[in-house]
């Protein structure tokens, strides 16, 4: 039996690869070629914005806050390390480029301190400067995309018992990488962290680049707050200050296991949620 190929799914697929690069097939010049169109200006405006519900405290039946690192070693987290800097100019970028040149812009000018992870003191612009680039020398050292091995997050994962629904929520975000003040240094050090909520508009404008597939139009803040990574949790909110896995478990093996056992906490939660 002849099989014929559904027209919708073919106006699909031709939708999306007519969007493979930004204004290509309609390019009177190479200069146009990443121009966004304003239907396009629109849809990754802050009108398109999706902002979070409010959501009342008595309406959280159960919630976690957790602590977790995105290697950016691993293939599934290439996204947020690729591509590199400096070929393109506005269309493909890094989460650390989109990032750095918000707070060089100052478009995100609240920067915190690496050492508290509750957002209570702010870095002043000279020393979280200090941690972009290195001006020791006779040229001005940049801490590029290359730099930057892995990013901490904070959220909180919590139960909204209006909907019956496990839900995350990220609260924070700090690049992990290149020590500025200590080019000889190659162990990546914490930089800075920073609100989410003030990255949301920035990251929210712009595209991932994903190599498998052109039409992909995700942005980093859909990415993020959809959690399209890998993380290994290295510490949970407890009695002890928060302390991370490595302050009690010396073995990095046994660290992983460790991991593995916290984030057991939250889905055997989820599960014997609904199981009762």
């Amino acid at each position: 039996m002849k099989k014929y190929l559904n027209p919708v799914f073919f106006f699909m697929c031709c939708s999306m690869f007519l969007q493979a690069q930004v204004n290509v097939l309609n390019a009177d010049q190479p200069s146009e070629i990443g121009v966004l169109s304003d239907e396009q200006k629109l849809e990754l405006s802050e009108k398109k914005y999706l902002q979070y519900p409010y959501l009342d405290d008595k309406d959280i039946m159960w919630s976690k806050v957790v602590y977790e690192e995105i290697d950016l070693s691993e293939k599934f987290n290439h996204p947020l390390f690729f591509p590199k800097d400096g070929l393109y100019t506005n269309e493909r970028k890094s989460l650390w480029r989109t990032i750095s040149n918000a707070i060089l812009s100052g478009k995100v000018d609240k920067i915190y301190n690496d050492a508290n992870p509750n957002f209570t003191e702010l870095f002043d612009k000279e020393t979280y400067l200090k941690r972009l680039e290195n001006r020791d020398g006779p040229e001005v050292v940049p801490l590029k995309s290359m730099d930057i091995t892995s990013y901490k997050i904070k959220g909180i994962w919590y139960v909204d018992k209006r909907i019956g629904e496990m839900r995350y929520r990220l609260l924070g975000i700090m690049p992990r990488g290149k020590d500025m003040n200590n080019l000889a240094n190659d162990e990546p050090v914490d930089l800075f962290w920073l609100w989410y909520k003030d990255l949301r508009p920035i990251l929210h404008a712009q595209l991932v680049f994903d190599d498998r597939n052109n039409a992909s139009r995700v942005t980093f803040d859909q990415l993020l707050t959809s959690r399209r990574f890998t993380a290994r949790i290295y510490a949970l909110d407890n009695v002890f200050n928060d302390r991370p896995v490595d302050q009690y478990v010396d073995d990095p093996f046994m660290q992983l296991i460790e991991s593995e056992r916290l984030k057991n906490v939250i889905r055997d939660f989820e599960q014997d949620l609904w199981s009762n």
